[in-house]
């Protein structure tokens, strides 16, 4: 019954200033750098199609339209006409202000940031070797331009005379809040090196983004290739019958219709693990799951990982900082590695002891079914299954029945509607790449406020896991801009054409990313600079997090979690059992697995010298110290480490415990208040100060003001019984 994992959700966005598709990329997983693929030859439509989008609410993305040709030519005019803005305020002969220099950088560049969005949707939803190829070749030239802006002296100085005339020289708070972070950045950038400095920050920052694309990629071309293949169908003894189809198909489609194959992606992956009889089974998958990235030949990423580690210590240097975790913490809200580690290494002695005896209870359902074997790895799941069954009486499967995809869709809904006053209509006729992506109006009362495209089905092309992309951000500087919120997943069409039904993990995921989507379309940030994400990467998650609670809400559960025959809403005693097995389980930061991934992760940016680093031996070495049991292995290995390998996550892993902490403070701020996760009033000040508020101050200031009292970590320690609860919270 774990809730969504650090593998399975995030929140995608470019960033203030340094908007690049260079997050994107490495995320999706593009082809290496230097492609030099030619054009595709196809009628490329006109570049305003893409860099000025037509139709209702402002404008949606032509992503029906948009080809390789002419996404690459929109992206390349993009570039020059932001180059034009850059050039416009540096050149001004007037002083510089608020309106002429920081407003004006705020507002640039939005047909590049058009084309890019139509380019990173495409690319991680419908990605072909033409997209590849076309983001190999734009991708250098928007990392140039936003180099030029870090190293524009004229820009810089005309920003910094605007810093220095505060407060006098912006107009309010959020003005002041504006000048403030753009400066922050660009000094983060590299801004006011001297030009040895800035020479060496160009070619680490473009080898670095050379890297972490060929980490992305060997890991996604990896699972592609690994498998697992069956010749015995009673080897799946134990899978669910959708799963056994499933390999079948897997088989099939890879030549092999005499076999069953187990692909080393999750969704097939955790089935095998959870629910496989055959041990010999769940060892081969295991071990080859937990190989990609460090097996010897094309995909290996031992020798990416050490230069990676070294150039991030080299940029963190040019910069100032000792070493790349100070670099990365220093504009997130924990402000060093000191602090996130403080947090992890406490969170870990809290649940060593927990774990062990966890395995020793799973151990013993091991003994008493004479199984004659010491837990491992991949009998872990397995037995935590037999273990939940036998301790809280639930078969974690005994809740697909009633969380049909189209209930769980209509539960998220209807919560946000009661606790925030939002409404969904389902439009028809919008340009999407797939017929079953569905987009919604989203209003409150009769403003429109947004509008959320939900693509939640596996389909070739399409990345894993799940995430959200702010495909616009919202804008209320004047005329109002409307945000388009996309949210992905992964759930899989039933081969009989039935309504999907999810497990509970996967409702979670749905109703976290849905968080996401909140945050982007209630941001009432004035300015494109302080919106929803770009709030400080440790408090990123804290929306969706949070947004998990009301999937456990028995409001939403009677009305909309209805058995898929009988349609009888899911008994109450059925509830009463997921509710102890998750308080058991814990959400997935609270587990060694994941703390494991972010010990690692700040370690190995905290090294001095990483010239010649084995980062799998030191992985090993680390969690030796830290008396790891051996029936435990970390959420991702450093050789398939994802998320320490992009530009966001890097150093910052920890952020998913950090942000559970703070979600489950808020959390206790709404269960305290007389109407408990609906109270209109809490409602209204958690919209108001956080959800509306995006970055227009620090998000330290807006939790003081939401709750009374700074961010407390122990809320999530006392959700789960690990620490007394005093009642005083």
């Amino acid at each position: 019954m774990r809730t969504s994992t650090a593998d399975g959700s995030c929140t995608r966005s470019a960033r203030m200033v340094t908007g690049t598709l260079a997050a994107v990329m490495m995320l999706v997983g593009i082809a290496a750098l230097g492609a030099q693929a030619e054009p595709a030859s196809e009628p490329t439509p006109s570049v305003s199609i893409l860099t000025t989008w037509s139709g209702p609410y402002g404008g949606l993305p032509p992503l029906d339209r948009a080809t390789p040709a002419s996404l690459e030519s929109a992206i390349r005019s993009g570039i020059e006409a932001k180059r034009a803005d850059i050039t416009a305020i540096t050149s001004n002969p007037k002083a510089p202000t608020f309106e002429n220099t920081v407003l004006a950088l705020d507002s640039s560049g939005k047909p590049l940031a058009r084309a890019q969005s139509v380019l990173q949707e495409l690319l991680s939803t419908a990605s072909t070797d033409e997209l590849r190829a076309v983001a190999g070749r734009v991708l250098p030239l928007s990392a140039a331009l936003e180099n030029e802006i870090a190293f524009n002296d004229a820009l810089y100085a005309r920003i910094d005379a605007v810093f220095r005339g505060l407060p006098a020289s912006a107009p309010t708070p959020e003005a002041r809040r504006l000048v403030t972070v753009m400066r922050a950045d660009l000094l983060h950038r590299g801004a006011g090196l001297d030009a040895a400095g800035r020479l060496k920050l160009k070619s680490v920052n473009a080898r670095l983004t050379t890297l972490m694309s060929e980490f992305a990629q060997n890991t996604s071309r990896e699972e592609e290739a690994l498998v697992v293949y069956v010749d015995d169908v009673t080897e799946l003894k134990g899978l669910p019958d959708d799963r056994i189809a499933a390999a079948k198909a897997a088989a099939t489609q890879r030549g092999k219709p005499e076999s069953w194959a187990i692909p080393m992606q999750r969704p097939a992956v955790w089935p095998v693990l959870t629910r496989a009889e055959s041990r010999p089974l769940r060892e081969r998958v295991f071990k080859l799951w937990e190989s990609r990235g460090n097996n010897r030949g094309t995909f290996d990423n031992g020798l990416i990982i050490t230069e990676i580690l070294k150039l991030r210590g080299e940029r963190a240097r040019i910069l100032g900082y000792p070493t790349y975790g100070h670099y990365a913490t220093a504009r997130r809200m924990a402000g060093t590695p000191d602090v996130a580690l403080a947090m992890v290494e406490r969170a870990w002695k809290l649940l060593l002891p927990v774990t062990r005896l966890e395995i020793a209870n799973l151990q013993r359902v091991a003994d008493a079914e004479h199984a004659n074997i010491t837990i491992e790895p991949w009998d872990r799941l397995y037995y935590a299954e037999k273990y939940r069954q036998q301790e809280f009486g639930l078969d974690s499967d005994a809740v697909r029945p009633y969380l049909s995809l189209q209930n769980t869709l209509d539960g998220m809904m209807w919560a946000a509607g009661r606790t925030y006053g939002l409404s969904f209509r389902e439009l028809n006729g919008i340009p999407v790449i797939s017929p079953d992506i569905r987009v919604y109006e989203v209003s409150r009362g009769q403003d429109v406020v947004g509008v959320l495209y939900l693509d939640l089905f596996q389909r070739k092309g399409k990345g894993p896991a799940s995430w959200t992309t702010e495909a616009r951000p919202a804008e209320h500087n004047g005329a109002a801009v409307l945000p388009i919120a996309m949210m992905h997943s992964n759930v899989v069409h039933p081969a009989d054409g039935s309504e999907p039904q999810l497990s509970w993990e996967v409702a979670n995921v749905l109703f976290h990313e849905f968080g996401h989507a909140l945050h982007m379309l209630s941001n009432h940030a004035p300015y494109v600079g302080l919106g929803s994400l770009q709030v400080p990467w440790d408090f990123i998650e804290v929306p969706s997090l949070l947004n998990e609670r009301w999937l456990l809400d028995r409001a939403v559960l009677s009305r909309f979690a209805r058995h898929r025959e009988t349609g009888e809403a899911m008994p109450a005693a059925l509830i009463d059992k997921v509710e102890r097995a998750l308080r058991h389980d814990r959400v997935f930061s609270v587990n060694l697995e994941f703390l494991a991934t972010a010990l690692v992760d700040l370690h190995l940016h905290a090294l001095p010298d990483t010239s010649a680093i084995d980062a799998v031996d030191e992985e090993r070495k680390l969690l030796a110290k830290m008396e790891m049991p051996s029936a435990v292995t970390p959420l991702l290995r450093v050789s398939n480490a994802f998320h320490i390998f992009t530009e966001a996550y890097g150093a910052g892993v920890y952020t998913y415990l950090w942000s559970d902490a703070i979600a489950a403070d808020i959390a206790e701020g709404f269960l305290a208040a007389p109407g408990g996760l609906y109270d209109p009033d809490v409602a209204a000040r958690y919209r108001r100060t956080i959800l509306e508020a995006g970055a227009t101050r620090p998000m330290s200031e807006a939790f003081r003001e939401f709750r009374g009292h700074d961010p407390d970590p122990d809320a999530l320690f006392r959700r789960f019984g690990l620490l007394p609860d005093t009642g005083t919270h």
